[in-house]
């Protein structure tokens, strides 16, 4: 285990620029493959749901302390996510995907199931997308235990990828498609990316304005690029403006936040590249968690960025890390002290109260970091209600006046 920094550090500009701080691992507990977060509603623990051998949960309200708090290896544990206090879990394949329920961490219970796939997302909506054979498209919503069918699209599929109503349904050796998923019922083709310098489109992610597409090429060996950057302001062409190639590893994942994409890189561990310039995007800092070496799967396989915790997480074949890094949104401002948001939990209002200045705008993001709520009081002074009673129960983070920032749970 090292940290490292390339020598392209050299020729980087130093100022501002962010690091990764590792702040916990187990390497005595499950790993392997996927990795996701969930956060009790009722006392605000923070726990890491990890893939591999079956589906284990770690208690890392204290990231420095990691605990393993139960284990189920009787479902499949290749891919998994979570919503409300449901874990989907899938085979990676074809079989049956099975649905738990950690109301209580330490003693999860299986409580459905579903025909599998290679992997799965889920919208802040409660929709879940089941990748390949295909793409499944079910509601959560009717009941969380019993998938609700709505759609099938594509016939290859291998990972997908949500983002507000687009989804990127990465097609293996066939493309990367995008569809509108405004009424997950009917999903509308906007348009397909191939390019014969891609060999397997794996995955990929928008950055936060939606311009630009970056697309993880699973099997791109050197000289071929590993993850390309694609601008789909015109959906009808699609046009390639930049890459990033290493001749020793190659990608796994990547989630964008904000300015970041955090990836989980095979060999060469967790990986930070600054987005912000999207047609010139760079690495920005990384954390080498595997022994392993050369361009193969071996390695960091699953990660997790959390706008809600500002934690992020590797599921490595070595183990379990979480790290934090001062680009993401979960970090709640220091400067949120001057403010008060009551009550906490809220149902249908919100009161945000500042001390120092006046009110004049406030965001909430969802626990996958797009903004769900955005208002601009026209009526200015230092405090406000907000009505959430159109968010779904979960945890949100509140961001006022684009600085100080809370951690919201609607009920």
């Amino acid at each position: 285990m090292k940290k490292i920094t390339l020598s392209i550090l050299l020729i980087l500009p130093l100022i501002g620029f962010s690091q990764i701080e590792l702040k916990g691992v187990l390497t005595t507990g499950n790993s392997g493959t996927d990795v996701w977060e969930y956060i009790d509603p009722n006392n605000g623990n923070v726990y890491a749901v990890v893939g591999g051998n079956g589906m284990s949960v770690v208690d890392v309200t204290d990231p420095a302390n990691p605990v393993e708090v139960s284990h189920l290896t009787s479902v499949p544990g290749f891919d998994v996510k979570v919503w409300q206090n449901y874990v989907y879990c899938v085979t990676g394949g074809s079989g049956t995907a099975q649905i738990v329920d950690i109301s209580d961490p330490a003693n999860p219970i299986v409580v459905g199931s579903w025909p599998s796939s290679h992997n799965i997302h889920i919208d802040e909506r409660g929709i879940l997308y089941a990748s390949s054979p295909a793409t499944r498209i079910y509601d959560l919503n009717p009941n969380p235990t019993n998938p609700t069918f709505l759609a099938e699209v594509g016939t290859e599929g291998h990972d997908v990828t949500i983002r507000g109503n687009r989804m990127i349904d990465a097609h293996g050796f066939s493309g990367t498609y995008i569809y509108d998923v405004t009424d997950p019922a009917a999903p509308v083709f906007l348009t397909i990316i191939t390019d014969p310098n891609i060999t397997y489109h794996h995955q990929g992610d928008f950055s936060t304005d939606g311009n630009y597409l970056f697309i993880c090429d699973e099997l791109g060996n050197h000289p071929q690029a590993d993850i390309s950057v694609w601008d789909i302001t015109d959906y009808g062409n699609p046009i390639r403006v930049a890459e990033t190639a290493d001749p020793q590893a190659t990608p796994h994942n990547l989630y964008v936040i904000g300015d970041y994409a955090f990836t989980a890189y095979y060999t060469a561990g967790f990986r930070v590249f600054d987005v912000s310039d999207p047609e010139n995007f760079f690495l920005a800092d990384e954390y080498d968690t595997s022994a392993a070496s050369g361009e193969g799967f071996a390695g960091a396989f699953g990660v997790y960025p959390s706008p809600v915790t500002g934690n992020i997480y590797i599921n490595d074949g070595s183990g379990l890390y979480i790290f934090g890094f001062d680009g993401i949104l979960g970090n709640e401002d220091a400067s949120a002290q001057n403010m008060i948001m009551y009550p906490n939990p809220a149902n249908d209002q919100l009161n945000v109260v500042l001390s120092e200045e006046n009110v004049t705008s406030v965001k909430v993001f969802s626990m996958l970091g797009a903004k769900v709520l955005e208002v601009n009081p026209s009526s200015v002074g230092k405090s406000y209600s907000l009505d959430i009673s159109g968010l779904s129960q979960g945890l949100y983070m509140v961001q006022v006046n684009d600085g100080k920032t809370q951690k919201l749970i609607k009920n």
